[in-house]
């Protein structure tokens, strides 16, 4: 099957250190697979993604402890993005840990 992805939201901190934002995973007819929450952090040039914005508050909060999230370089990140097209779904190229 073939996907996509796109950004649906961003923000970015006052200061740019990080941006959090929502990504869509989509088929060829538009149809939403899946949407995930990340962190960019600009310092560490890395994605951190989350299936929900309670994980994503918890590992602001109070850090990696044990809340799921996987972890894409920005290069990576960017070669999805930029991609014709996915094969297969986004959360499927993720490592959860």
């Amino acid at each position: 099957m073939k996907t996509f992805i796109t950004t649906a939201h961003e923000e970015e901190y006052s200061n740019k250190s990080r941006t959090l934002g929502v990504l869509l995973n989509f088929d060829e007819e538009y149809k939403r697979i899946d949407s995930l929450i990340y962190v960019y952090t600009e310092s560490r040039k890395m994605y951190v993604f989350f299936n929900t914005i309670i994980d994503m508050n918890e590992f602001l909060l109070y850090g990696e402890g044990k809340v799921k999230r996987a972890y894409m370089s920005e290069e990576d990140f960017d070669r999805f993005y930029d991609a014709e097209y996915i094969d297969g779904n986004f959360t499927e190229q993720l490592t959860w840990s």
